[in-house]
């Protein structure tokens, strides 16, 4: 991997895939304690996410069956929640033990899970979700095999990562304008292009995925003074970004939303993710 300045954030970039690294940074504390217990009840997680999460569901339930439902990297569970009320079989599953217990208030116990928890659940499940998941972990490959290892031949994967052609072209353009964009934003270890997605999916032995559009957040981090215009903006972004994809061109859009199929019989592995990926 290079060793490149995108926009004013000093990053290791692949030569192959794209993808980018901020060097030296490791997974940091509980991310729900970050900022003390504040980030518990934020709003992004309910009202902000709300939207998408519910599109994400019904593109879900119209592409196969409503069964057991996995979210890995769950959070607080308001999705699980959402899916449970909407006549899924869910589960929340978290690292952090202050997610796991805001979970299960919302859940209940037993649907509020640890990853060791979850493994009861191996070959069983209909859809494994990661939301914002991979761009945290040192080792998404590992990530992405746990998740497929939960599904049903058949079962479906739902990943999502902000895109780094999108989010490195912003960061370029802006530091040209003298107003930094701060690419090591809520820890995010790893930055992944189309390319790199579809790396890190093929060699967690899936062969089939898509693109999807499953909406954006209704919230603005960037200025949310303008969040009623730049929110509606992003939505056509992004949706036009999903339509480039389906004709094979590399999705612009901010937010990368994939849904992968575990197969019967999955491919032989690819060559591994570059070192440092």
């Amino acid at each position: 991997m290079d060793r490149r300045p995108v926009g004013d954030t000093d990053m290791l970039l692949c030569g192959t895939c794209g993808m980018g690294r901020v060097p030296e940074m490791g997974t940091g504390p509980d991310f729900w304690l970050a900022e003390g217990e504040t980030e518990l009840d934020k709003d992004y997680w309910t009202t902000a996410r709300s939207g998408m999460f519910a599109k994400a569901l019904a593109h879900l339930q119209g592409s196969g069956p409503k069964g057991r439902l996995v979210d890995l990297g769950g959070g607080v569970g308001h999705f699980a929640e959402l899916a449970l009320g909407r006549g899924w079989d869910a589960y929340s599953v978290d690292i952090s033990e202050a997610a796991r217990k805001a979970a299960a208030e919302r859940l209940g116990e037993d649907r509020s899970l640890s990853v060791d928890e979850v493994r009861r659940f191996t070959g069983q499940c209909d859809v494994v979700t990661l939301w914002c998941v991979i761009a945290h972990v040192l080792d998404p490959l590992e990530l992405v095999h746990q998740a497929v290892s939960l599904l049903k031949p058949g079962g479906r994967l739902l990943v999502t990562t902000p895109n780094f052609i999108f989010q490195g072209s912003l960061a370029r353009l802006l530091a040209r304008l003298d107003k930094p964009y701060d690419l090591v934003c809520r820890d995010h270890i790893l930055h992944f292009t189309p390319g790199a997605v579809e790396r890190l999916l093929s060699q967690a032995g899936l062969s089939s995925w898509s693109f999807e559009y499953l909406g954006v957040t209704d919230n603005c981090f960037f200025s949310r003074r303008f969040a009623r215009v730049l929110v509606p903006l992003k939505r056509v972004w992004n949706y036009t970004g999903s339509l480039v994809a389906r004709i094979g061109l590399p999705p612009v859009c901010a937010e990368l939303q994939v849904v992968a199929v575990k197969q019967p019989s999955g491919p032989g592995r690819s060559p591994e993710l570059p070192a440092g990926s």
